[in-house]
């Protein structure tokens, strides 16, 4: 009866709403917001005529069909988790047409409460707001080109941001770019970084005819040109190759004017899949255009006024004053980053020899490579001096190691002055800018005082300026610093610890474990450096460095005829699911000849929080493959009986934090169960940290048989390991 009473209430709510759907032409959809899955219990007819989707496509699966490349995770989080509250809110997003074609979704989440608040539902209305955002992107361009003209951003740059605009309103795989025509009636390219490098290299520099593709033609005819099929349209006869080489099928061009009228360039998109415009795609595009235009116009003029003002005569390199400007408008922006002063030995050998113009060229072609850099989109490199060049550069505190290392490698390849080729030497000294650093004499003061102290050094060397607000965060740049040149001189050794039988004293097998002794820092802490690897993109450089010493070590044993046992090998998230894990692991095995039963490897168990369905298809590779697995800290984060169920692994590890605290009840509880649990699941249950005889009595006593701890072993180097 109860069933029958709710049913009828979920009926009634349902055919209210549909009414109200109707008669507002507003899509909606019911959620069962009591499921974890959330599926949808019913969606009206406007829903389906702006999704493009069916009933049966639809009832009973959760929203996230709705989802592509151009959603929002984080907006899309906060959807969900509005729903599972009794808040109502309105949220914006990028949805997909069943047609693969994104478009804007203004979503309003409205909770629904049946039988005193007993059954829940969600209410979610939605409307296409794809018109309105595309206003709102033409003003947004306006507003941002008018804004980065004034401060003398570079028009490639501008118009790279009208690609990006662009491409966000239609599907996946749509590529866009904005060509010039010079007075040689050749192409020039100028922004459209997604399109294919070669690409852009073909037409940069190839005639404007009337037949050289849709851009040639839309520049001769003066008006837009939509070709649907490359394959087959007369236009592309000529480059349907290189169409069919980047799987473009069509393409559209609307020329832009000059002030007086005449076409100077087109503006060129790019689709995956036949493709033709509607009304409102073609007015989107025409108006765009005129934009396009002003910008040029406009920022030709301010390029003008800022290369008699702001720009170094002898170089073309920003000067000082424009340097001063830039970085007091930058830290109005509140956010971190550094200010470098660079300078090579080099620059006083060359001016001695052949005079301060052949000093201008190496300064010169030195602010050329910098601009190459791709760690960074907003830095800004001026001459400060005679020598040194200054760069400021906006970017979390943690990326600032990588950066100055890619600055370091653009240097790598010599510099002709003359008849001398150089190789250069780089002094960097830097500044740091964060919350408590944003003055900006202060910041050059600094920068300048830690280049004098980088040039005191032999070779190249990078000096942070130092103060005690920032001690420990120079600390840890430092750390992130080092890493990279650590790994690269293969500082970072393996040490194993056995695990042990304890009812025998037998090493059943060993754990690897990265110990890094740094000849500038001294002893770096796991938990410090390997946190540090894992902020800095290096971990799995850290780890595949691990492995190649395992293997190394299990190969020389068994060339010398030694006992083998199994070495477990700590993967991170980030390695686990990179897309060459597996394949690079079964290459490294066959390159050493080793058994690949020999190899463990150790996968936290919040690796379940990430992905468990790729998880476990990744495990059942290594199974098939022959490796074994362990689930490392069980306890301490996902803990979840299916997540364990669905992954093949042989061995669960108890963290350490629980072996400490064995005397405690809750904490013994924990323990059993644990070892309950491997042992109903037909695994090995391994204890971390054991550290006294009354731990491994009370481990033993609770059926726990194999453990790792400085009660029985400390990690030892691999010399040492050879011994036992």
């Amino acid at each position: 009866m109860q069933n029958s009473k709710i049913e009828k209430e979920k009926y009634i709510i349902v055919d209210w709403l549909s009414r109200l759907g109707v008669e507002f032409q507003t899509g909606f959809v019911v959620i069962n917001s009591q499921l974890d899955e959330q599926p949808i219990l019913y969606a009206n007819q406007a829903f389906y005529d702006m999704t493009g989707y069916s009933e049966n496509d639809v009832l009973g699966k959760n929203g996230r069909f709705l989802h592509g490349e151009k959603t929002d995770k984080i907006i899309s989080d906060k959807i969900r988790k509005c729903t599972l509250s009794d808040k109502a809110d309105t949220f914006e997003i990028v949805n997909y047409h069943k047609n693969k074609n994104p478009f804007w979704n203004e979503i309003t989440v409205q909770p629904i409460s049946v039988d005193g608040g007993r059954h829940r539902y969600t209410l979610m209305l939605m409307k296409n707001i794809n018109d309105r955002k595309r206003e709102e992107a033409l003003i947004q361009l306006q507003q941002e080109a008018y804004t980065g003209i004034e401060k003398g951003y570079m028009l490639g740059s501008l118009l790279e941001n009208v690609c990006r605009i662009i491409e966000s309103f239609f599907k996946d795989g749509t590529t866009c770019t904005i060509l010039f025509i010079d007075e040689n009636n050749k192409f020039r390219d100028v922004a459209g970084k997604s399109m294919p490098k070669d690409f852009r290299e073909f037409i940069d520099g190839n005639d404007a005819t009337p037949q050289s593709g849709s851009c040639g033609a839309a520049y001769h005819r003066g008006e837009s040109v939509i070709v649907e099929d490359m394959q087959v349209d007369e236009l592309w006869k000529e480059y349907r190759y290189m169409a069919e080489q980047y799987g473009f099928k069509s393409t559209w061009s609307v020329p832009f004017l000059d002030k007086d009228g005449n076409v100077i360039g087109t503006l060129g998109i790019y689709f995956p899949s036949m493709t033709r415009p509607d009304e409102k795609d073609y007015l989107f595009l025409e108006r765009i255009a005129p934009t396009i235009s002003l910008t040029v116009k406009y920022s030709r003029q301010q390029e003008e006024m800022l290369k008699l003002a702001y720009t170094d005569r002898t170089t073309g390199l920003r000067n000082r004053n424009y340097f001063m400007i830039e970085l007091a408008s930058l830290l109005e922006e509140n956010k971190e980053g550094l200010v470098a002063f660079l300078s090579v030995d080099e620059y006083v050998k060359v001016v001695d020899q052949y005079g301060h113009r052949a000093g201008d060229q190496l300064i010169q072609e030195i602010g050329k490579r910098f601009g190459m850099a791709t760690s960074s989109k907003e830095s800004l490199i001026a001459r400060f001096s005679d020598s040194t060049l200054a760069l400021v550069s906006l970017m979390p505190l943690d990326q600032i190691p990588d950066y100055l290392e890619e600055l370091g490698k653009l240097l790598a390849e010599p510099i002709t002055v003359r008849d001398m080729e150089l190789f250069l030497s780089l002094k960097t000294g830097v500044s740091i800018i964060t919350a408590m650093q944003q003055d900006v004499e202060e910041l050059i003061r600094y920068a300048d005082s830690a280049l004098s102290k980088a040039k005191l050094r032999a070779g190249e060397s990078i000096c942070y300026y130092e103060n005690e607000h920032d001690e420990y965060m120079m600390r840890n740049l430092r750390i992130a610093n080092e890493l990279t040149a650590a790994l690269r001189r293969e500082e970072i050794k393996v040490h194993l610890q056995p695990k042990v039988d304890m009812r025998t004293g037998k090493i059943l097998s060993f754990e690897a474990l990265a110990r890094w002794n740094s000849p500038e820092l001294g002893n770096i802490a796991p938990d410090v450096f390997i946190p540090a690897a894992e902020k800095n993109g290096k971990i799995r450089i850290l780890e595949q460095n691990v492995l190649k010493q395992v293997m190394e070590w299990l190969k020389n044993r068994q060339e010398h005829n030694l006992n083998l046992q199994q070495v477990a090998v700590n993967i991170s998230a980030d390695h686990f699911f990179h897309h060459s894990f597996v394949p690079n692991l079964v290459d490294m095995t066959a390159d050493y000849n080793i058994d690949r039963r020999l190899i463990q490897l150790e996968i936290t168990e919040r690796i379940g929080f990430v992905d468990i369905e790729a998880a476990r298809k990744i495990f059942k590779q290594l199974t098939k493959y022959g490796f074994s697995s362990s689930v490392d800290d069980f306890g301490t984060g996902y803990s979840s009986l299916s997540y364990l169920q669905k992954l093949p692994v042989s061995e669960i590890k108890i963290d350490r934090s629980f072996i400490s605290k064995m005397h405690e009840t809750d904490t013994l509880a924990i323990v059993r169960t644990i070892i309950q649990l491997a042992e109903n699941l037909d695994m090995t249950a391994v204890a971390e940290g054991v550290e006294t005889e009354e731990q491994k009595q009370l481990l033993l006593d609770l059926g726990c048989h194999v453990a790792q701890g400085y009660y029985f072993y400390r990690p030892m180097p691999l010399e040492d390991a050879n011994l036992l």
